[in-house]
């Protein structure tokens, strides 16, 4: 017979294998034809401001160099109806037009401190006629050491030309790299938490999910194209924050995604490196919230350490070929993008590291799913079985001779007693109904409940026995769960085994109790007794005892055990946990 249940692990592979195509496709036509992605047709032409003069004045405060640019606007025919733009990183930028301030994006030019900072933005002007043959300066501070020395790129341009003509073809393909990033990563991140996974398939696709979305996050910041489309917003600053606690939290849930890889309790080791990054992440934004360090000063040095941290996690212990596959070319893309970096200045230029991320998502992601899939499917196996154990624990407890004794007897009351007959038939009934009500119940039942069953059973012993079987019940914690057909086929074994066989009279007791973790039910009778041993490996005879053992690990963790009285007889000990969980 053909297996339905593949189309679930088909249906995701097609999925994934459509989102991949369609990356791909949209980053290629984006690269090929950056028109595509503006509304109206690009002007045709654009300049680049070559300033006149450039004056320095040293910062004292931090070695800085304050920059002033003058332009002379009436060299530049035809500028009208255009903007002026400038991609600023971490600098502070006065713009004058004949001595008139038109633009100041520093809260204090003097104050080189992060939080002051207006992040990666552009710096943006219209020129129209009447402004066209003035005299420009712009006065430029960096923020930080490491930006001082770069030249900026002063634009004639349209918003939408300077989009789709000069970012676009440099920046469109890791544009549309991170956005599947933060999507895709979002979405494994959403399924993981969705699907009833077990605990370390849906830590592994999780945390999979959360790196590829931070790395996405990441990346798309530091975009020169993110700002000049969100610059309407005035959020250019939230946006290099939100970067710098991507990468924070990118190397911390990268610890932690290389710890849930880890194979048994080999963990250790990789938890303290997590714990510290995640320890050393949250000090770095508490000392940045209070003015004490800048992020943008140690963002490098946090790296370098975590990188080692990385390092002592995986070879601290035996590491096995996943960590090994996940890792190091990781480190070998970071290092690739470093040296991208170095060398041309921008991260816009540096999309190997998330392109090793992304690949990860869709084929390790895809992995772990599959993998977890198999094992609901295994889960499932387990739950029919548990069905079939309950279903031959009913037709085991449903039996031929016993029915047809009870109806034979009720047949004899019904000429002699028949009140007796009445009251049988009512038990009868019970037992009947508690029986056939049990193979529907998929989870434990209250013990009140069993008791019920329980008794009606016995009643109908006792009726049939010519009340030569007693029963005793110490009864008084009922407050707890345990699985259906529990309490009922072990005292059925006390009977079979009882006075069934030796044809002299019984007494049963049954007790229940608290314990320090949970609750014991105890079933004791005053009969020949049986091999303790027989019935721990469910010899002949004892199926039923085994039966009740394996559903009680499966559906609450419980236990059963079989143990000789001390004045003959037998007495067999449930034990429920109070949190009613398998182990």
């Amino acid at each position: 017979m053909k297996n339905k249940t593949v189309w679930p692990d088909r249906l995701l592979a097609a999925l994934i294998t459509l989102a991949v195509l369609a990356s791909v496709a949209l980053a290629a036509a984006a690269y090929t034809n950056p028109g595509m992605l503006t509304l109206s047709p690009a002007i045709g032409s654009f300049f680049v401001l070559r300033p006149e003069s450039v004056t320095e004045e040293a910062i004292s405060d931090y070695a800085g160099v304050r920059r002033t640019y003058s332009f002379d606007l009436s060299k530049y025919p035809y500028i009208s109806g255009r903007s002026l733009f400038v991609y600023l990183r971490h600098t502070y930028a006065t713009l004058e037009l004949d001595g008139t301030v038109r633009a100041d994006t520093g809260e204090d030019p003097d104050t080189p401190h992060i939080s002051c900072t207006p992040g990666n933005y552009w710096l943006s002007l219209p020129i129209g006629e009447d402004n066209a043959m003035c005299a420009m300066t712009v006065t430029l501070t960096p923020a930080y050491q490491s930006v001082r020395d770069v030249t900026p790129t002063f634009y004639l341009i349209g918003r939408q030309p300077l989009l789709t003509m000069l970012l676009a073809p440099t920046e469109a393909a890791l544009a549309t790299l991170a956005l599947v990033a933060v999507t895709a990563g979002l979405f494994l991140m959403l399924l993981a938490l969705s699907l009833r996974l077990e605990r370390g398939d849906r830590e592994r696709t999780f945390f999979l999910g959360a790196v590829t979305l931070a790395a996405g996050l990441w990346k798309l910041s530091g975009l020169s194209s993110v700002p000049l489309i969100l610059d309407v917003y005035g959020r250019q600053k939230a946006i290099w924050f939100v970067g710098a606690l991507s990468y924070l939290l990118m190397m911390v849930l990268s610890l932690r995604l290389l710890t849930v890889l880890r194979p048994g309790g080999n963990k250790r080791l990789g938890k303290v490196c997590c714990y510290f990054a995640a320890a050393a992440a949250a000090l770095l934004m508490l000392l940045q919230a209070l003015n004490v360090t800048e992020l943008h000063d140690v963002l490098m040095w946090y790296g370098i350490g975590m990188v080692s941290l990385h390092l002592i996690a995986l070879l601290g212990e035996k590491p096995d070929r996943r960590e090994l596959f996940w890792l190091l070319p990781t480190f070998l893309a970071m290092g690739v993008d470093l040296l991208i970096y170095l060398r041309a200045g921008s991260m816009s230029a540096a999309p190997v590291f998330l392109a090793w991320i992304v690949l990860n998502l869709f084929v390790r992601g895809f992995g772990f799913l599959r993998e977890a899939v198999g094992r609901g499917r295994l889960l499932r196996k387990k739950d029919e079985e548990l069905r079939d154990a309950q279903l031959q624990t009913l037709v085991n407890q449903i039996r031929p001779h016993f029915i047809y004794n009870t109806l034979a007897t009720v047949h004899v009351f019904c000429r002699d007693d028949p009140a007796q007959a009445m009251q049988l038939i009512e038990h009868f009934n019970d037992y009947l109904h508690a029986n056939f009500t049990a193979i529907t119940a998929k989870e434990p039942v209250p013990f009140d409940e069993e008791l019920r069953h329980t008794k009606a059973y016995l009643a109908v012993e006792a009726a049939l026995y010519l009340d030569a079987l007693s029963v005793e019940y110490l009864t008084e914690v009922t407050q707890f769960r345990l699985p259906p057909l529990t309490l009922q086929p072990i005292v059925e074994n006390s009977v079979k085994h009882g006075i069934a066989k030796t044809h002299r009279p019984e007494h049963i007791r049954i007790r229940s109790r608290r314990t320090e973790d949970g609750f014991e039910v105890l079933v004791e009778d005053d009969g020949p007794g049986f091999s303790a041993g027989a019935a721990e490996t469910g010899g002949e005879g004892h199926v039923g005892l085994q039966n009740v053992r394996e559903r009680l690990a499966l559906l609450c963790g419980g236990t059963l055990n079989v143990a000789p009285c001390a004045g003959g007889g037998t007495v067999v000990t449930v034990f429920v946990p109070a949190d009613g969980k398998a182990r």
